[in-house]
């Protein structure tokens, strides 16, 4: 299952702390920006939300395919990318 960014599901899926979390404002955020800091602290905010202590949710998984294209279309080579996938999977 993959969502596009507008869809409105998003506010109602659960990340890591198995509360409702609107990944869609984050990943909206990283497809627009280029600005490193601001890509620094989006990426410690899906860090925080996606996973929490080994806990994930729908959100955490949905947000996967989007974070991925996002990277690959911004040639965003960086370990958080990696790193969140890979904890998110396991």
């Amino acid at each position: 299952m993959s969502m596009t960014l507008d869809d409105n599901l998003w506010k109602t899926l659960q990340g890591g702390y198995k509360i409702d979390y609107d990944a869609l404002l984050p990943l909206r955020r990283l497809e627009e920006t280029g600005k490193k800091e601001e890509i620094k602290k989006i990426f410690e905010e899906l860090w925080n939300e996606l996973h929490h202590q080994g806990d994930v949710g729908l959100a955490s998984y949905l947000a996967l395919p989007q974070l991925v294209r996002i990277s690959k279309s911004k040639g965003l080579f960086d370990w958080n990318v990696l790193g969140l996938c890979s904890v998110i999977e396991q």
